[in-house]
């Protein structure tokens, strides 16, 4: 319970810098000019975190290691490719190098699910 409870109260503080990329600009000193800077922001800090705590809620344990790697991995990706949609809903004209960041994030965490899929099921057969 603790484990779920520490996960959604860092999903909590990754919301607020999701939806706050100005704050995160001016606490850090980064430009925020346009649609690109405020995505990347969204994506590199709130993103980053929310996957982080997506992670907490979800790992199962650390043994097999390889299977927290490939989570955190995956969750890491789908918490910052979530952030990086609002971005393009929110501050829109993703430019070209945001479709291939987004389409990259995909990617990794669809590989990344497949992955982990695929073992879970292997374990139950034996």
């Amino acid at each position: 319970m603790a484990q779920w409870i520490g996960g959604f109260v860092i999903l909590a503080a990754a919301a607020f810098l999701v939806m706050s990329p100005i704050t995160v600009a001016d606490a850090l000193g980064k430009p925020h000019d346009t649609p690109t800077r405020l995505i990347n922001l969204r994506a590199s800090w709130g993103g980053t975190l929310a996957g982080i705590g997506a992670f907490v809620a979800w790992v199962p344990g650390f043994r097999p290691r390889w299977r927290a790697v490939v989570g955190l991995l995956m969750w890491a990706m789908a918490g910052i490719g979530t952030a990086r949609l609002i971005g393009f809903a929110i501050d829109g004209s993703p430019d070209t190098r945001q479709l291939i960041w987004i389409s990259a994030e995909v990617a990794i965490v669809i590989g990344c699910a497949v992955v982990l899929r695929r073992n879970a099921v292997l374990d139950r057969s034996r």
